[in-house]
């Protein structure tokens, strides 16, 4: 028996740690719900200023979950992502317009995915500014979260932990659309 709990404690550990991997963050496709909204409001043409994370933070380029590290894309940041996400969705509905003198900005503040072998949680959380011809209008904190069931097996709750990270961007995104006073701090 002795012998058999010196074998089962290695094998349930490398059961856990299996799957150790580094991805990249996949670009979301525009959501529905999103576009829906920013057609329903009459958003105008608008563009993105900069987009940039807290000052000294250390979740701008990666997250990590169990040894494994989920990166942002290109070797760029995930402020950069946020933006990019923004801007697909923009894009999508139709009043992404360069030449704009109304821009969303945006600061990254919180990034994390974390999981117990039981339950997972990760959130994202951003200042979200509208400016016009430079000057900044309006200026709101936006997050959101998302808590899910996790797996004892690594090479199921990795990639899941990753999933469930990865679609916070759309969800913050259309968080940020869905406010009354952010829409209507672009139509001013």
């Amino acid at each position: 028996m002795d012998h058999f709990l010196r074998l089962a404690f290695p094998l349930a550990a490398a059961a856990t740690l299996t799957g150790c991997v580094h991805m990249q963050i996949d670009e979301t496709a525009p959501s529905l719900e999103t576009l829906t909204l920013l057609r329903t409001q009459a958003v105008p043409q608008i563009t993105l200023g900069e987009f940039k994370e807290v000052g000294g933070t250390s979740f701008a380029r990666n997250i990590n979950v169990r040894g494994s590290t989920l990166r942002a894309p290109g070797g760029g940041n995930f402020a950069d992502f946020l933006k990019k996400s923004f801007q697909s969705e923009l894009v999508a509905a139709g009043t992404y317009a360069a030449s704009s003198t109304t821009a969303i900005t945006g600061t990254l503040e919180e990034s994390r995915a974390t999981e117990d072998m039981a339950k997972g949680y990760a959130s994202l959380g951003a200042i979200m500014a509208v400016s016009r011809d430079g000057t900044t209008v309006f200026s709101k904190r936006y997050r959101a979260e998302t808590r899910w069931r996790s797996d004892f097996i690594g090479a199921i709750a990795i990639p899941e932990a990753f999933r469930q990270y990865n679609g916070l961007y759309s969800q913050l995104v259309r968080t940020v659309f869905a406010d009354p006073e952010f829409i209507a701090a672009l139509k001013k």
